[in-house]
C-alpha cells in the first residue's frame, strides 16, 4: 500500500464517489484508489474488480471515463499518470470486500510471529476467518484478523483432464 499523505487523503476523498459511480456503470467494483509519487509526477492507480473477471478492454474503457471526468474538473495540479486495473491475487487482503471476493479461494496468511498458514476461506467475520485445511477437508482453524501480518490468494492450477 502507498504511504497515506494527509493531502493525498483528503484528494482521494473529494474524488472517491465519483470514481465509484464510474466504475459501477460498468458493473464493476472500486477496490481501492491510491494516489503515489511526487508532486508533477504522480500515479493516480485506481484498482477494480469484476465476477468473475476483469478484462484489460472493460479496464480502458473506464480508464477513459475517469480520465475524462478528472479532465473536466482538474483536481490534480501538474502532470500525472493514471493507472487502472484490477488489485492482482499478490495484493494483501485487508477489508470485508476483500475477504468476500477470496471466499471459497486459497489464502496464505502470515501472522505477526511470521508463522504461515494455508486454507480455503470458508466464512469470516469482522474479527475472525475461518479456513479449511485444503489436504484435510475435515480440518478447519480459525483465524484472528487482529494476529494476521499478510493474507494474500494463492493461485490454483486446474487439473486437465
Amino acid at each position: 500500500m502507498a504511504l497515506l499523505i494527509p493531502e493525498n487523503e483528503e484528494f482521494l476523498n473529494s474524488i472517491r464517489n465519483q470514481i465509484v459511480a464510474i466504475v459501477e456503470d460498468y458493473g464493476a467494483e472500486l477496490v481501492d484508489i491510491e494516489l503515489v509519487g511526487r508532486r508533477n509526477q504522480s500515479t493516480l492507480r485506481i484498482f477494480l474488480h469484476k465476477q468473475p473477471s476483469i478484462g484489460l478492454n472493460l479496464c480502458e474503457k473506464i480508464s477513459r471515463d475517469i480520465a475524462d471526468y478528472l479532465d473536466i474538473t482538474d483536481p490534480l495540479a501538474g502532470k500525472y499518470r493514471l493507472e487502472v486495473t484490477s488489485p492482482g491475487l499478490d495484493r494483501p487482503l485487508t477489508t470485508d470486500s476483500d475477504f468476500l471476493r477470496a471466499k471459497d479461494r486459497i489464502l496464505k496468511i502470515v501472522d505477526h510471529n511470521g508463522k504461515i498458514l494455508k486454507g480455503r476461506l470458508v466464512e469470516f467475520s469482522e474479527s475472525v476467518l475461518y479456513l479449511k485445511n485444503p489436504k484435510n477437508k475435515e480440518d478447519a482453524k480459525q483465524v484472528k484478523r487482529q494476529e494476521i501480518a499478510n493474507a494474500t490468494i494463492e493461485v490454483e492450477f486446474k487439473k486437465r483432464g
